[in-house]
């Protein structure tokens, strides 16, 4: 990473080092169960990718019947064969993507804003978005891979432009091994090689393609499919993509505090008020989270208001990105609208095709974005500048700390519900839920419930997490409460992250935001006895 001063460097450093130790030792969360599972089964069968079964709806299932090839989790098992399955060691792994994403996002920054390189950097790095969604998720690491990939791509280096497209290709290629939601960057790949007429590097493109048919190929030898196509996306009606289109806009909006910096994008001179304007709403937004906290306003009215001011958020951040399209298509243009095609591509694709909305998905559009509407920041002076840094840093802080307690509640009460609950029966404790309550329930010694694989008796005792994914009860099933185990909310969580994960499944209307404020959601964790199987 060449170009880059020593205070950048260590600004850099100190941002990772402080992202990684706020996830350092986060209990395993969402989705990190299921890339366990997958590395567990790697770990013993590296040579059969997709044979092994995860229990990730209602019945163990083979692996090839979800979305994600395996690229990731070939790392996780590689790094478990070293260390174990432990929180520390694999995070630790997965925090050299959280570097690497750093590092390419100020070069790419550098490259297209040099006089607010630093800034982007940091307002990325401390965007919700990005500290909230480290884990075991594969959106840092494809992220990671996405941003190698626009660097070799759009910025000049040593080497020559052919070596570059190659690494380019090469990048590509890992990422699309991670998530398949690069797919729309290799349009964008070719994109630019038609704006600058680059036909000499036109072969390069194939290189993903390749990677692709090599991936498949295996997928039809080890189980007679092409994984690619047998992914199952999100539902294809009119109004849900609609909603998923309105979702992204909220989540959008939840997730950039820092949207008042780029105001310059629709006003010529907002340097004198934009600072003076955005200290008096923080201190009415101070006003009413206290207010709220201190039970003198409503819950639901307050929380309706956020989503309204998210939506217009995201209005706004997508207005910026439109304000800043250049009005001629060339190769003086290439640069600009490859940045466009990269925002709108990941964006199409993610309304199209994704299963829910989750403010992690929206990491690959919001880096593009921040490229784009870089220039505004021209308008605006230091102390607006400082507040957009400093409300970043504090809503990603909180909700990061928000949601590693919310995590560790299910880490923490596994093992006690389990001992508790084998001290009760002679028979079987079933464990009903999936994310990261899934793999500490199994490591206390649960069963998994399966709705038609699991053989429960009369006397098994059934346990279920409240508000997280469960399998479907099977039909028949009468269950009776025996106890229950409950967390209330304190200062942490008050601002929330725990409606059935909203930072990582959130929707737009009434359903579940990214972020809300309360102090009357439990965390509560219910056992029933099983009084007749049906």
């Amino acid at each position: 990473m060449s170009a880059m001063s020593s205070r950048s460097l260590v600004t850099i450093l100190l941002l990772w080092l402080g992202i990684t130790a706020l996830d350092y030792n986060k209990a395993f969360h969402i989705d990190d169960t299921f890339h366990l599972k997958a590395a567990q089964w790697l770990e013993q069968h590296p040579g059969a990718p997709l044979g092994g079964q995860v229990n990730w709806i209602a019945d163990p299932e083979p692996m090839h019947h979800f979305n994600q090839p395996p690229g990731f989790f070939y790392l996780v098992a590689l790094t478990a064969r070293f260390t174990g399955f432990h929180e520390g060691p694999l995070h630790l792994m997965r925090s050299l993507f959280t570097l690497l994403a750093l590092l390419c996002m100020y070069r790419l920054a550098l490259h297209r804003a040099p006089r607010h390189a630093l800034l982007l950097t940091a307002l990325f790095a401390l965007c919700p978005a990005y500290m909230v969604n480290q884990g075991l998720m594969t959106d840092v690491p494809l992220l990671a891979m996405l941003l190698l990939f626009a660097v070799f791509l759009l910025v000049p280096g040593r080497l020559p432009a052919g070596w570059r497209h190659v690494l380019a290709g090469l990048a590509l290629s890992a990422a699309l091994l991670i998530k398949y939601s690069a797919l729309p960057m290799w349009v964008v790949f070719i994109l630019w090689m038609v704006l600058r007429r680059e036909w000499r590097y036109i072969a390069t493109a194939l290189i993903p393609v390749a990677a692709l048919a090599i991936w498949s190929a295996i997928n039809l030898h080890e189980y007679g499919g092409v994984h690619l196509l047998d992914r199952n996306g999100g539902h294809s009606a009119l109004a849900d993509i609609v909603e998923r289109n309105l979702a992204f806009v909220v989540a959008l909006g939840a997730v950039a505090p820092f949207s008042p910096a780029f105001l310059g994008a629709f006003f010529r001179n907002p340097g004198r008020w934009i600072a003076p304007a955005w200290a008096v709403g923080l201190a009415v937004a101070a006003v009413a989270v206290l207010l709220t906290a201190s039970g003198h306003l409503a819950e639901a009215p307050v929380n309706q208001v956020l989503r309204n001011l998210f939506f217009i958020n995201g209005l706004l951040m997508l207005g910026y990105a439109v304000r800043f399209l250049p009005r001629s298509i060339g190769t003086a243009t290439a640069e600009t609208w490859t940045l466009a095609a990269w925002a709108f591509g990941m964006a199409l694709f993610l309304v199209l095709f994704s299963p829910q909305m989750a403010t992690r998905y929206l990491l690959p559009t919001l880096v593009p974005v921040l490229l784009l509407i870089a220039p505004a920041l021209d308008r605006i002076n230091r102390t607006a500048k400082a507040l957009a840094l400093a409300s970043t840093g504090l809503l990603g802080v909180l909700l990061t700390i928000s949601d590693k307690v919310y995590a560790d509640f299910f880490r923490q009460q596994a093992p006690i519900v389990a001992r508790e609950m084998h001290a009760a029966t002679p028979g079987t404790v079933w464990s009903v839920g999936h994310w990261g309550w899934q793999w500490y329930a199994e490591q206390a010694g649960m069963a998994v419930y399966g709705t038609t694989t699991s053989p429960v008796a009369v006397g098994d005792i059934v346990v279920i997490p409240q508000d997280i994914d469960v399998q479907p009860l099977a039909p028949g099933l009468v269950l009776e409460p025996i106890a229950k185990w409950d967390e209330p909310p304190g200062p942490a969580t008050f601002f929330n992250v725990e409606q059935f994960a909203n930072m990582y499944t959130s929707s737009y209307g009434t359903g579940a935001m990214p972020w809300r404020l309360t102090r009357t959601h439990h965390k509560t964790i219910i056992a029933y006895r099983v009084a007749r199987t049906g």
